[in-house]
């Protein structure tokens, strides 16, 4: 008779039944993990391409489609044109060189029009309205900004705020049209009460320990005008679910704290355990250097910083009085993480 691998086997029963309890939050259309979020129209994108229709100057340019695959078009222009084309069209930003934050997406290019547009669309939906100061926390090299800079020249005053001074240098440098200032991991941000009508935060949330997230929260809610609106994503049970099925994403969990060796599922389970009993699942870096997001910070610390998961009703408790959810859904920006839309009360 062969031995049974049962810490595996228990490991596998425990994480089918996160699945099973958690499936109203993971999408799973026609039975299977949705992988790819296609059901938002592209803001920015699409004001983008509309410039660039007729241009005689430009070869070849998109065409406005009103379909999300005019992001796939946009993209693979930026790739083939010409550097003059991409000049005139002011979308020549090179991506930044190796050692500056930066996060690949679906296209060899600096620009995340994919994920911008979903949190735009996500604001939209909301009933924010695409005009004022507009704030990126957690910019990087801003390619979020350079997006909103090239769709909607006038309609915004845009900042930025990163504690990697070498991301904010460059996209001091590279980047026209935004006041770009370097953060410290805590608060305060140096901002007046009630200056921003609009914030956004993707994949920032998604690590902060929740004393952290509180503390931000509140800050950013300083920062908001009344009635201003705040976009922020979370790891929530889809991230968990891709996890478990397609094993995407893969970090090295080892590098995490709370075990001496974490293996995958042991970490997998740990993650659905403290979401059943707390609604969080937070795990600090045991090294600055397993972080490449910390590049650059003065002084960085990971006490605070690491992997975070957040269910819906342990997000709402963290909210200042005067924040509150107005818009939420799953597995938005990056595919896999949840999104939120708070507003400020008037």
């Amino acid at each position: 008779m062969k031995p049974q691998n049962t810490s595996s086997e228990n490991a596998s029963s425990k994480l089918h039944s996160f699945l099973e309890k958690f499936e109203p939050f993971i999408k799973m259309p026609g039975g299977k993990l949705q992988v790819q979020t296609t059901d938002f129209f592209p803001v920015a994108t699409s004001e983008i391409v509309k410039s660039l229709d007729g241009r005689g100057d430009l070869a070849d340019t998109p065409k406005p489609s009103g379909h999300i695959s005019v992001i796939d078009d946009l993209s693979k222009w930026i790739i083939n044109a010409s550097e003059e084309d991409k000049l005139a069209a002011q979308l020549n930003l090179p991506r930044p060189p190796a050692g500056l934050h930066h996060v690949p997406g679906k296209y060899p290019i600096f620009y995340d029009f994919l994920n911008l547009d979903i949190v735009l669309n996500e604001l939209s939906l909301a009933g924010a309205s695409m005009q004022g100061r507009f704030l990126d926390f957690g910019c990087s090299t801003g390619r979020n900004l350079a997006v909103m800079n090239r769709a909607f020249p006038g309609q915004f005053e845009l900042f930025g705020v990163d504690p990697s001074g070498p991301s904010i240098e460059w996209l001091s440098e590279n980047i026209e049209g935004v006041t770009a200032v370097q953060s410290e991991q805590t608060p305060p941000l140096g901002f007046p009460d009630d200056h921003f009508d609009t914030v956004i935060a993707k994949s920032i949330w998604t690590h902060f320990s929740p004393s952290a997230a509180k503390s931000w929260f509140e800050e950013v809610s300083r920062c908001l005008k009344p009635g201003g609106y705040f976009f922020f994503s979370t790891h929530g049970p889809h991230d968990v679910a891709s996890r478990i099925i397609r094993d995407i994403p893969r970090p090295k969990y080892e590098r995490y704290a709370g075990h001496p060796n974490w293996t995958r599922d042991e970490f997998l389970v740990a993650i659905a355990e403290g979401l059943v009993a707390e609604g969080f699942f937070f795990k600090a870096f045991k090294e600055v250097g397993h972080q490449g997001d910390l590049s650059g910070v003065e002084n960085p610390t990971t006490s605070d910083w690491g992997l975070t998961f957040m269910l819906p009703k342990f997000v709402e408790g963290l909210l200042p009085n005067d924040l509150s959810i107005v818009r939420y859904d799953t597995a938005r920006t990056g595919s896999r993480h949840d999104a939120y839309v708070v507003r400020k009360k008037s």
